[in-house]
């Protein structure tokens, strides 16, 4: 018997506020994402983060409904971003670049993916790889 079920990216997020390691947590959700099968996807992806706290908590809630919106973007067969995950809410202010040094700025403009320029997040074009 299995019981095992899929971190969705709610728990992700709640994962990351108890004091997980927000790549750790990020990298868990990416696995069981990859692992999955359509329903369970959306299953992943329905329910709403909880309201960040801090400008911290914005950054990681606004990378995951990034992830979600690229990942939906990305599965076959395609799946529609939830509304929490396109919510303006998770537009970062100020521009977040991953990679530090002012020399991958450049690559972080270009090469990141659309989900996560409209967040004002830049990572580069390997933003959700694990390895």
């Amino acid at each position: 018997m299995n019981d095992y079920r899929p971190q969705s990216a709610r728990e992700t997020f709640r994962r990351v506020l108890a004091g997980t390691a927000p790549w750790v947590a990020i990298g868990d959700f990416l696995d069981d994402w990859r692992r999955s099968d359509a329903p369970a996807r959306q299953r992943m992806i329905e329910q709403p983060l909880d309201v960040p706290g801090d400008v911290q908590q914005l950054r990681w809630a606004a990378f995951i409904a990034a992830a979600v919106d690229q990942l939906a973007w990305e599965a076959r067969p395609r799946l529609r971003p939830p509304a929490w995950a396109i919510d303006t809410r998770y537009v970062l202010p100020e521009p977040w670049f991953l990679l530090p040094g002012w020399r991958l700025r450049m690559h972080q403009l270009v090469d990141t993916p659309a989900a996560f320029k409209r967040r004002n997040i830049y990572g580069g074009d390997r933003i959700l790889s694990r390895a």
